[in-house]
This record gives C-alpha cells, sequence and structure tokens, in this order.
C-alpha cells in the first residue's frame, strides 16, 4: 500500500495497472514541462514491462494534455449557446459530432470493451465525452462504462463533444512525426483546455488553431496504448489514422484543411440513418429539460437529426466517382473482360476512421435488350450481407487479435488488409511510418483511384445491346459487424440491473438496441455514393446471333414493301373523288 492507494498486480489487466498510474500522477499534472511527461512516459512503459510482458509503447498514454481536475470552472452547457446561436446549435446538435456518446453502437463497443480489457473504457471516454475532463470516470461517482456522462432529467451539461469544450482548446499535444520529424499532433485526445472560462455566457472567441487539422487530429488518429503493432513491432498498434493520411498527402501539404470539407458546426460525415430516423426513434424529447428552463430549444432533435442525415447522404455522394472504362463491345457466347475505375476524392482514405463495420464496394449489374439480368456482382442478400464471390471488390480495413479476424478496438493487434483508397498525392512511405498502412493493394504513390477487373460470360442467345450499370455503395455497420456485437456484448444495461448505462428502448444490451435499429432500417440501407451506366453493343464473330434483332427488322421492312405493291396491283391506279 501506498497513501491509501493500492499498487498494480501482476496479473492485473494492462489497463487497470495504466489507470492506476494514472490516478497516482494527476495530483501533479500541474507540471506538465517536456522531462516530466517523458519521464512518466517511461515509468508507464515500465510498468507494462514489468507486469505483463507486452513490450513498452512508443510515446505517453495521457501525459501530454490536460488532466481530470484540472479545469477551474465546468462546461457551460450548450443550451446557453443557443440563446444567440439557434442555428449552429440545431446543425451541432444534429451530427454525430454532437451525439457521438448517444452512438448505441459506441456504446456497445465501449461495453465489450470494458468487459474484457477492464479499464480501458476511461481511455476511450476521453474523446467520446468532454465529461472525462470534468471526472466523470473518475472514482467514486463514475466508472469507465459512462453512466455518469448522460444528463439526468434534470439539467445538466451535456458531457458530449460541445461548444464550451472546443473553444476552450488552447493547443494540443504535437510529437514528432516518424517519418520526417516534422511536428504532428499525437492524437489519442491530446489537447489542453483553458482551466477557466472568462466567457461565460458570452461571446467565445476562435482562433487560428479551431481552422487547423491539428486540431482536428487530436482525436482523429488512435492508437492503443498497451499493444504493440504486428505490423510493425516498433509501433503501438494504430486504430484509426484518418488525420495522418491527411496530413500525408495533397491536401495536408497545400493547407486544404478538415474544416474546409468538414465545416463546423455541421460536421458533415457518413451516418445517415442512425441520425434519422434512429436516433430520433430511441431518443424522443431528448432536450426537454431545456425547452422547461426557457432555452429557445425544441424538445426533440427530431428535425435536426433529419437535416443532418440528409447533408451526409449528399456530402457522401461528392466523395467518390465511378467510371466504366470498357469494354467498347461485347462478343456472343465468349467471356467478356469489365473494367471499373474509382476515385476518391476526399483528403483522407476512403472510407476511413476505425474500421468496425465500415466498408465500401462495388455492385455491378449486366442486363440485355430484353432487360435479362446476364450478370451480378455485390449485391446484398435478403439478410443484409453482402453476397461475396472471388471477384467482389470491398474497400476496407480487416484488424485482427492474435491473427484471428476481429472487430475488438481493445485488442487488435495486428492489420489483416487495408485496401482503401488513399486520397490524391499520398506519400506511401509516409504512411507506413505513421501506421496508415495499406496492405493488400498496390497503389503507387500519389495515386487516389482504383481499376477493378471482372470477367463474365456473354451468354449465346442474349440480346445486344446490353447496359452495364456500375454502383459504388457505402455502409457504417456491415451485417458481419453486427452479428459479432450481438456475440460478443454480455454486458447489461441499467435498466436490467446491469452495470452499463440504461437502453433507451429497454434492451438488455447496447448491441441489441443496435441490432434493433439496423434491421428495423433496411439492414443498414446502403448508401449510394457514386454510380456510371453505359450501353454496349454485341459484336460477334462467325455467328448469327447477333445480327437476329437488325436481320428481323428488315424482314420485317421488306415485307411490308411487297404487300403495298400486291395491294396496288389488285385494285388498279386509285381515282381521287372530286366534289362538283
Amino acid at each position: 500500500m501506498n497513501g491509501g492507494r493500492s499498487e498494480p498486480s501482476v496479473h492485473t489487466s494492462p489497463y487497470v495497472i495504466l489507470n492506476e498510474v494514472k490516478n497516482l500522477r494527476r495530483p501533479f499534472a500541474a507540471a506538465q514541462g517536456d522531462i516530466f511527461r517523458f519521464a512518466l512516459s517511461a515509468l508507464l512503459a515500465a510498468a507494462f514491462v514489468i507486469a505483463t510482458s507486452v513490450p513498452a509503447f512508443a510515446g505517453a498514454l495521457t501525459t501530454n494534455s490536460t488532466q481530470p481536475g484540472q479545469l477551474v470552472d465546468k462546461f457551460e452547457p450548450p443550451g446557453v449557446c443557443s440563446r444567440c446561436h439557434s442555428d449552429p446549435i440545431r446543425d451541432w446538435s444534429g451530427s454525430m459530432m454532437g451525439n457521438d456518446f448517444r452512438d448505441p453502437s459506441f456504446l456497445s463497443m465501449l461495453s465489450i470493451a470494458e468487459q474484457d480489457a477492464p479499464g480501458v473504457g476511461d481511455y476511450c471516454l476521453r474523446c467520446h465525452g468532454a465529461g472525462w475532463f470534468e471526472g466523470k470516470s473518475e472514482p467514486p461517482r463514475g466508472d469507465f462504462l459512462g453512466k455518469a456522462f448522460q444528463p439526468p432529467p434534470a439539467i445538466d451539461q451535456e458531457s458530449i463533444p460541445l461548444c464550451d469544450f472546443c473553444h476552450r482548446i488552447e493547443r494540443v499535444g504535437m510529437v514528432a512525426s516518424r517519418y520526417d520529424g516534422r511536428p504532428v499532433a499525437e492524437g489519442n485526445g491530446s489537447v489542453y483546455l483553458r482551466p477557466d472560462d472568462p466567457w461565460k455566457g458570452g461571446p467565445h472567441p476562435l482562433t487560428p488553431l479551431h481552422k487547423q487539422g491539428e486540431f482536428c487530429g487530436s482525436c482523429h488518429d488512435v492508437s492503443n496504448p498497451g499493444l504493440q503493432s504486428s505490423n510493425d513491432p516498433s509501433q503501438v498498434q494504430p486504430l484509426e489514422r484518418t488525420y495522418s493520411e491527411w496530413k500525408f498527402s495533397d491536401f495536408g501539404e497545400n493547407g486544404i484543411t478538415c474544416q474546409n470539407c468538414h465545416p463546423p458546426m455541421k460536421f458533415p460525415g457518413a451516418q445517415t440513418w442512425l441520425l434519422y430516423p434512429g436516433m430520433a426513434e430511441i431518443f424522443p424529447s431528448v432536450d426537454a429539460g431545456w425547452t422547461a428552463a426557457g432555452y429557445p430549444l425544441p424538445e426533440d432533435r427530431a428535425y435536426a437529426w433529419k437535416i443532418s442525415g440528409e447533408r451526409n447522404e449528399q456530402f457522401m455522394r461528392r466523395a467518390a466517382d465511378v467510371e466504366i472504362l470498357g469494354p467498347t463491345e461485347f462478343k456472343s457466347a465468349r467471356t467478356a473482360s469489365l473494367k471499373v475505375r474509382v476515385t476518391n476524392n476526399t483528403g483522407h482514405k476512403l472510407p476511413t476512421g476505425f474500421a468496425e463495420g465500415r466498408h465500401m464496394w462495388l455492385h455491378i449489374r449486366v442486363t440485355d435488350a430484353r432487360g435479362r439480368l446476364v450478370f451480378e456482382d455485390g449485391k446484398l442478400d435478403a439478410e443484409g450481407g453482402l453476397v461475396k464471390s472471388a471477384q467482389t471488390k470491398v474497400y476496407e480495413q480487416k484488424g485482427a487479435e492474435g491473427g484471428r479476424k476481429s472487430f475488438h478496438f481493445a485488442k487488435l493487434d495486428n492489420i489483416l488488409k487495408d485496401n482503401r483508397i488513399p486520397p490524391r498525392g499520398f506519400n506511401k512511405k509516409a504512411y507506413d511510418a505513421q501506421g496508415a498502412y495499406i496492405i493488400g493493394a498496390d497503389y503507387k504513390d500519389g495515386q487516389s483511384w482504383d481499376i477493378t477487373r471482372y470477367s463474365l460470360p456473354v451468354p449465346a442467345d442474349a440480346r445486344a445491346p446490353f447496359t452495364v450499370t456500375a454502383t459504388l455503395d457505402y455502409e457504417t455497420y456491415s451485417k458481419e459487424f453486427i452479428d459479432w456485437l450481438l456475440a460478443e456484448d454480455k454486458t447489461a444495461g441499467a435498466n436490467v440491473a446491469g452495470p452499463a448505462l440504461a437502453t433507451p428502448d429497454g434492451s438488455r444490451t447496447w448491441a441489441e438496441t443496435t441490432a434493433k435499429l439496423w434491421r428495423r432500417h433496411a439492414k443498414g440501407r446502403p448508401v449510394l455514393m457514386a454510380s456510371e451506366s453505359v450501353v454496349i453493343p454485341l459484336a460477334d464473330e462467325g455467328s448469327l446471333v447477333g445480327l437476329l434483332p437488325v436481320a428481323a427488322a428488315i424482314i420485317l421492312a421488306l415485307a411490308s414493301a411487297v404487300i403495298g405493291l400486291r395491294g396496288r396491283a389488285r385494285h388498279g391506279p386509285r381515282t381521287e373523288s372530286r366534289e362538283p
């Protein structure tokens, strides 16, 4: 024992050890100099090696940041901001940025992570809940499943990233890049907040930092500090690299920032049906407390969620282009080769972020002149699962734990596949150095497109011309991911006397809540990102099948002409009648 605190034991989860060490350092966290941070990082690394035999990780866990208990003034709630900023508040409240702690899939994954690696939930809550900085995951009031983060029926501040949280960020944690040593955002929720709030009830300033990609990079590069990467043992396991993908591309190099494409407060992104009608169904009257207190906010966010979902769907349709490159003709009773190009128009990989169930794929359909389907690849089955063939092109990241494919955020130690399309001008060496690996694809430096070739048989009795349609579809939640949540989430909600946050629909777990929404809304309803259709004629060699439609038309025309001539011969010349 030391000062009333128990020492970490050798059989404790590495995340519990890190949390205990973190709690020990918090009284001293005001000393935020580099020497202190690096010394403490070494101490944390040593705790890992001694207690768990996990290799020492590179960099700090949570030291390069403001710590819980350091805020003098609590965060000002967004209801206060609505008095002067009704439109921005509406936009924010409908976005995923304004609802990330309500995301049922996140809460399910938080339950899974915490049940399998106790203590890691505290790490997740750094970015998914501004309440972390207010000590809401600290004993005795808090826990690592977020029960202290949701506002009670009475008015309380939201605990998700909110207006005051972002406006009070004075700087973000920076480190030297592994590629060229230049300063880059550390990620992992590394931010420094102004302890006090001198702008209470008044305008909050914008600083140059708020317009930089590093501001977003503080949360949008995420690593698992407890596990070394099997892909590169010199690094801890990368989980998200959206910031690094942007930083080492033409966009990052030329000052086209995240905010240029994802303007605050709208924060357009990839979620559609989950926002509306999903959120509106499970969180009705979410702002009733603010309305009752006289703030200019509606009781529910249905309208805000609806316009945000619609905005996101339009946003996603600008993210990529699809082009059918050939062939220019088909030949009957032969195998045709079809080429389709997908171009990434975004400033990061497409798709980006943590893999979860996010994937993007090509759906190819070929029909003949009679509308008969002669080829299809990449369709969804009746249960919402992707029907795959050897030719199906799916853009995705596949993570693994111990060599076995998994979605487990807390236990992934390897990336088996990452063929997501990089942005224009990406730097391959920098991507490898920063952990934004490309695996299972051969993209050259700067390449922002991918070409897929399909081999398809052309039936001998098919009627020309052929219509070829290539569609690029996207899902945030694949059926595989939904099934995984249901199988892995064993943590019951408080509504059934469990330790997790109570589910809003009475389900036993947050996985069940997520799955019910997914099934209810067309099993995730894929977003059509881009599509192209072309008409391809039939050029036959040695077969009359391709000429049959033309020949039939000629025969009919000749027959009509002959019949007309015979009619004239039978009746003689026509005499016109005249009126007297």
